[in-house]
């Protein structure tokens, strides 16, 4: 008997196609936030899973036999269906099909019903109104209290009930497996008649308000494998009774656990959270290299190399952190700061002049490079005494910005480069060199080569050189050649300034060859730097534009230039001289060059929104398509004539303006938010 059960599921597996694809991998040909997201969770869970080469197909239609599956296994009832193999209720349905279990639990449930003739449909597709009348059935709702008329009564509530944004409109229409999960999910995320977290059927207990760190941890107690997520404070792990999907980690929500205590699964809730490059940590806030300042109270909780402190006890040390995620409560209150580990130098290597060691050059506990004083770990005192003060020297560092290697430049060489600064060159790396510069047709703000020419001295050179090839952001390569894990990517537009990018930010398929002003390879022939121009929109400074003019001269030689500022959260800039035309009042976006000049304006498009088309504080809905949210979006009140935060405007107002770079569909980014 045992072996024919085993039989029956793996039949139906293959009739849904929900063998082999493992739980913590993403689907291949699942795209959009909420479907990745409702997959992922219902695959943890176990209610589906995709087929052997990966994929889901979200577009393949369901037949009434397997969604009455998938809501057997969404109310948490797959045990039980053992227990109604081989009964023959309905003509059509074999009793030992692998379909019979769950066709007749579903139906002694009062979930479905057959056709009235003895036959149940199994292979007949299932429509909108069908699935729906049976996810309203596991929340518990009588036809009572839905209404007489199918399905337009059915319909009406489960709009109500927010399940059907995104699916057909018509009761009539097919549903898909994509649409299946859309639907699911929600049923899983929502309270039932009762007022009940439907979740809690899927599970013994929960830990809410848990952000899930990670799904393959090393626990306190040495245990491998486990699930960790903070919670109330502190730090847990658990064991997995089954695989959390990797496209989880970072989300908070709620972790579902076993009888055992073992972790089943996670969902997310609604909670908002953004991931920062911090470009400058104060005590009060961090810059994101993006743009935007997030200002963070001394008592907010942070989570630093796996201990639980708070901001004003270690702001200091999420400097040269990699990233940085801020978590805010349903209020839009920050409630925790997670960085990320100290790996930001791991691997970096710095060529140039050995200015000084101490104590002594012949066991160096520290040593000066570029201007850099950098500790050194025991292993590598022994090597660095081969060399002396004076020398070229190699260095390679740890992820605590430690020097674990040195060697001649002659076996290892570092081509540096970075941003030129009024008293050095912040490098790619993080680090600053500093010492006398000689600069040599560049200005501050730009990407240059540098490198060490004596102790205590620098040379920098603006970068050229183009390229010949595209670059793929999806694939990773600019042409044949492969992007480092760590590629460091800035953005300019024209001959402005350059601005930080992440690969993240390029919203287009691919970027022409014409865009890209400069690149580097490392010693493995991967790209490990690119110079960009105007793909993302992230060199400008946005907010309310102001015209203006700047005059000059004496008597008959005199001169009118044309200006243009820019007002935002921090405050009104400078007016910039430039060729431009500017409209006094639109939103829009300047780049200004080394030499103060605002070469490049551009006014952002604009389009009326409600506070119910936003996605968090991530992305919104502009005509029908899902628009992300800058880093550093301004938001402007216009009501009381400040700028404020994005959810202070939606709490303000219901309905709001955005203004966008780019073009929807495609590289649109909201930069500018109004209310009132």
């Amino acid at each position: 008997m045992k072996q024919r059960i085993l039989a029956l599921l793996l039949a139906a597996g293959l009739c849904l196609g929900l063998i082999a694809a493992a739980p913590a991998l993403a689907f291949s040909d699942v795209s959009g936030e909420e479907l990745s997201e409702a997959v992922e969770v219902l695959s943890g869970l176990g209610i589906v899973s995709g087929y052997s080469d990966g994929s889901y197909h979200p577009d393949d239609a369901l037949t009434r036999a397997q969604f009455c599956k998938l809501a057997i296994l969404t109310e948490g009832h797959g045990d039980q269906a053992r227990g109604s193999a081989y009964r023959t209720r309905f003509s059509d349905v074999p009793g030992g099909g692998w379909a019979a279990p769950y066709i007749n639990l579903a139906c002694e449930e009062g979930l479905v019903a057959g056709y009235g003739d003895g036959r149940f449909g199994p292979d007949d597709p299932v429509t909108v109104g069908q699935a729906v009348t049976v996810v309203l059935r596991l929340l518990g709702y009588t036809a009572e209290e839905i209404g007489p008329f199918w399905p337009e009564d059915y319909l009406n509530k489960a709009g109500a009930l927010g399940l059907l944004d995104g699916l057909p409109a018509d009761g009539g229409a097919g549903l898909t497996r994509g649409d299946a999960a859309l639907l699911l999910y929600r049923v899983l995320r929502q309270t039932d008649r009762d007022g009940q977290d439907y979740i809690d059927n899927l599970c013994a207990s929960k830990v809410t308000g848990a952000v899930l760190l990670d799904n393959n941890a090393e626990a306190a107690d040495g245990t491998l494998g486990t699930v960790e997520v903070y919670a109330n404070q502190t730090i847990s792990w658990y064991e997995p009774a089954e695989a959390v999907p990797d496209r989880l980690v970072g989300r908070k929500g709620a972790l579902l656990l076993d009888e055992a205590g073992k972790a089943v699964g996670f969902l997310p809730d609604d909670s908002s959270h953004r991931t920062l490059r911090p470009a400058e940590v104060a005590a009060d806030g961090i810059t994101a290299a993006g743009g935007g300042t997030h200002a963070i109270s001394s008592g907010t909780r942070v989570l630093l190399d796996g201990a639980v402190s708070t901001y004003g006890d270690c702001w200091y040390e999420l400097e040269g952190r990699e990233q940085v995620t801020l978590y805010y409560t349903d209020s839009g209150a920050l409630d925790l700061v997670v960085a990320s580990e100290a790996a930001a130098y791991e691997g970096v290597m710095l060529t140039g002049y050995y200015e000084n060691a101490s104590p002594n050059a012949a066991s160096p506990a520290s040593i000066t490079l570029l201007g850099v004083e950098l500790e050194v770990v025991d292993g590598a005192a022994a090597g660095l005494s081969a060399f002396a003060v004076g020398d070229r020297i190699t260095v390679t560092l740890n992820g605590a910005v430690e020097v674990i290697s040195a060697c001649a430049p002659s076996e290892k060489r570092a081509e540096l480069y970075g941003v030129l600064q009024e008293d050095g060159v912040e490098l790619t790396c993080g680090l600053t060199a500093a010492g006398e510069l000689s600069v040599h047709g560049a200005g501050v703000g730009e990407l240059v080569r540098v490198s060490s020419t004596g102790i205590g001295a620098l040379s920098a050179y603006p970068v050229s050189g183009g390229s010949q090839y595209a670059l793929d952001p999806s694939d990773g390569t600019l042409g044949s050649l492969p992007l480092s894990e760590d590629v460091k990517l800035y953005e300019r537009a024209g001959s402005s300034v350059v601005a930080e990018i992440a690969l993240e930010d390029i919203l287009t398929d691919t970027v022409p060859a014409s865009q890209i002003d400069f690149y580097a390879t490392d010693e493995n022939g991967k790209v490990c730097l690119l110079l960009l121009d105007d793909v993302t929109g992230n060199a400008f400074t946005y907010g309310l534009l102001t015209a203006g003019e700047q005059t000059g001269g004496s008597g008959s030689m005199t001169y009118t230039n044309r200006t243009v500022s820019v007002e935002n959260s921090s405050g009104a800039s400078q007016a910039y001289i430039t060729g431009k035309t500017v409209r006094s009042g639109t939103m829009g976006g300047i780049a200004v060059s080394s030499e103060g000049k605002a070469v490049e304006v551009v006014s952002l498009k604009k389009a009326d929104v409600s506070r119910a088309d936003f996605d968090g504080e991530e992305a919104v809905v502009v005509e029908g398509l899902r628009v992300p949210v800058s880093d550093g979006v301004e938001v402007y009140n216009q009501e009381t004539g400040r700028w404020t935060t994005l959810s202070a405007a939606k709490s303000y107002g219901a309905e709001l303006t955005v203004y966008y770079s780019g073009a929807l569909g495609g590289d649109a980014v909201v930069r500018v938010v109004t209310v009132g």
